[in-house]
């Protein structure tokens, strides 16, 4: 305040005292041109009394000499002269006379009076100049033969000394004018300090509120000074302040409550962080509708590598998609080129995140884990995401220095907002491919149901229009009613996944296993002509009669782990889309019919169907409808003569009735 104040005493000092000498200065100029005026026009005036033609004509000298006396008394006279034009002085026989200095000069050319004020150097006076032409008139023409009328015949020149009015009151009253300047200052200073006080009070603490805003502290209020227009903004500011402050107070809580963040990652300022934050959020709710759309978890995999991507520039990443301790999908990122993991890029990321003391930056407690890893050359962020107790997905994040892994560090709260999003989808498809799974396929076996091979049944139609052959096999195990009936159902339900183990062991990942009935089991081998289907219907065959455990009891224990030692075997029957036909039901009914050809030919082989199976089938079908017409008769014929006995039975009971009653 006191650097405000002594500003503003020097403020008032400088006004006033260029004031005050603005104001001398002009009345001095004023003095000066009023004098100078009043000097002109008396030498006018005295020019046009010596030069008038009654006064030539006389004693010029004379009248010379009057005027030089009547200049003389004027007050700072100096000089006095008369100048003839060189016409005049040719005419007269005298030297011509030289133009003393440039007014004079200028005289002689404008025809009109010439004046100047010049300072003298040094002093404190001021110079005035000034010369008046004298006009020939027609009366100098007489005299004067070489002159014409409006001729410059001479000049009247004259020369006073002015004292500088300015600085003489300066020098009398120097004390006085700097005391009344002074004086004058501290009352302005006073009037406008009293004036602007409140303003003053009201500017600073609006500063501070402000710096305070910016800064991102919307506590500080400003503080009431004045009264009118300066309280009711005052008011209105505080207002807005708290507003601000009630409004981001609780949208940072709202924010903190559905999206966890570290404001040291964000701006200071409360406004920008919020800015932020939104636009982050709103990134957050474009991926989970991208995501909830994905049927796969690779896809959702695939969208949470985007975001690693986006928060942090690594040299290469890893994931992995664990199974039952087994790597089912993976892939290795580096320079936007994808390839194979393998088993030891998930080793050493199972490694680092069972150490003895893993330095641990995010943990959520329920199975989100990140650490990071700082060995030699290898700086890694290793993140664990468990969905279940049999499912987990690892990310490695490989970053090129240790600078870049303590740098991004602070990203990683990000990037978990996005996994926290992702994880109930996860967990969601993979519940729904449970329940599909479970709807499409067998409880025992885990094979494709009847259900799934009628739904899958409409994609082969659209495969056979791009020229794909398929082959179809029906199964049948051997006297298998027989094994049931000697061993028991549960050495049965062995028999059954011990098939349908040595048939997965057979066919391809791409091929299709159903079970279509107790023990009989249809595979559609896709891309398939006879020729191969027949190979692959003898490779499962053959790995029956051999096979004793099935792998696929060992790992799921279903079937008791039973070992069968007895002998075994399975018919097939074998048929080829779209030689026989295009469609899928005539072409398992055509492989039913070549398995029914191998069980009347003596089981444990393989039968190839063919258009005479067709035939035979009708025939033996038209055989059986005539023995069942003629098993038809004989019972009508029994029927009736049962009804004729029973209506004799009748009428005899009837008439004992009727005896009973007499």
């Amino acid at each position: 305040m006191f650097f405000t104040r002594l500003k503003i005493f020097l403020l008032a000092a400088i006004l006033l005292g260029s004031f005050s000498y603005f104001l001398i200065y002009k009345i001095d100029i004023y003095v000066k041109n009023q004098a100078a005026s009043i000097l002109s026009s008396e030498l006018s005036s005295v020019a046009n009394i010596v030069f008038s033609n009654t006064n030539i004509m006389h004693n010029a000298p004379a009248h010379h000499t009057i005027a030089f006396d009547s200049l003389k008394t004027q007050s700072g006279f100096k000089d006095f002269w008369f100048s003839r034009s060189d016409v005049i002085s040719d005419g007269l026989g005298k030297p011509r006379a030289s133009l003393k200095d440039v007014i004079e000069r200028k005289a002689n050319l404008t025809k009109s009076n010439e004046a100047s004020i010049t300072k003298i150097h040094n002093t404190n006076q001021n110079l005035f100049r000034i010369s008046v032409p004298v006009i020939a008139s027609q009366s100098c023409l007489s005299c004067h033969s070489g002159l014409k009328a409006g001729d410059i015949a001479g000049s009247v020149n004259a020369s006073f000394i002015f004292n500088d009015t300015m600085f003489a009151i300066y020098d009398s009253m120097k004390i006085e004018l700097l005391s009344i300047i002074v004086v004058a200052s501290l009352v302005f200073m006073f009037i406008m300090l009293s004036s602007i006080n409140s303003f003053t009070k009201l500017v600073f603490s609006l500063k501070n509120a402000i710096q305070g805003a910016i800064g991102g502290d919307f506590t500080i209020r400003i503080k009431k000074h004045g009264v009118g227009i300066f309280s009711d903004a005052t008011k209105l500011s505080n207002q807005l302040l708290e507003v601000l402050d009630k409004s981001i107070t609780s949208i940072d809580v709202k924010i903190a409550s559905i999206f966890i963040y570290k404001k040291s990652s964000y701006s200071k300022n409360p406004l920008l962080r919020i800015t932020e934050l939104i636009a982050e959020i709103t990134n957050l709710f474009l991926f989970k509708n991208k995501i909830e759309a994905a049927r796969k978890n690779t896809e959702v995999c695939r969208e949470i590598q985007n975001v690693i991507s986006r928060y942090i520039k690594y040299k290469y990443l890893i994931f992995a998609e664990i199974v039952d301790g087994n790597i089912v999908s993976g892939c290795r990122i580096e320079d936007n080129n994808e390839s194979k993991i393998v088993v030891g890029d998930v080793r050493s990321i199972e490694k680092r995140l069972e150490a003895e003391n893993p330095n641990i930056i995010f943990n959520d407690d329920k199975g989100c884990v990140f650490i990071s890893t700082s060995v030699d050359q290898l700086n890694v962020i290793d993140l664990k995401i468990y969905i279940s107790d049999d499912i987990m997905f690892y990310y490695s994040i490989v970053l090129n220095s240790k600078k870049d892994l303590i740098e991004k560090e602070n990203s990683i709260i990000r990037i978990y907002n996005y996994i926290r999003e992702a994880r109930p989808i996860i967990k969601n498809n993979i519940l729904v491919k449970s329940i599909e799974e479970s709807s499409y396929t067998d409880p025992l076996t885990k094979a494709y149901n009847r259900l799934y091979l009628e739904k899958y049944a409409l994609s082969i139609e659209g495969k056979l229009k791009q020229h794909i052959s398929f082959g179809v096999l029906m199964l049948d195990i051997d006297h298998f009613k027989k094994v049931n009936d000697t061993y028991g159902h549960a050495v049965g339900d062995s028999a059954i996944c011990l098939l349908t183990d040595t048939i997965r062991k057979a066919i391809r990942a791409n091929d299709k296993l159903f079970r279509y009935g107790g023990e009989e089991f249809v595979v559609i081998l896709e891309g398939c002509d006879m020729k191969s289907a027949q190979v692959v219907a003898e490779k499962i065959r053959t790995m029956f009669i051999v096979a004793k455990t099935c792998g696929f009891c060992a790992s799921d224990d279903k079937c008791s782990l039973i070992e069968i030692n007895f002998n075994k075997s399975v018919s097939i029957g074998v048929s080829v889309m779209p030689d026989f036909s295009k469609d899928i039901w005539e072409c398992i009914n055509q492989a039913d019919l070549a398995l029914y050809e191998a069980k009347e030919k003596g089981r444990n082989r393989v039968i190839k169907y063919s258009p005479e199976l067709k035939a035979k089938e009708a025939q033996k079908n038209k055989q059986d409808n005539s023995l069942q017409n003629t098993s038809q008769n004989s019972n009508a014929s029994s029927t009736s003569n049962a009804n004729e006995e029973d209506d004799d039975e009748r009428a005899f009971l009837e008439s004992l009735k009727l005896n009973d009653r007499l």
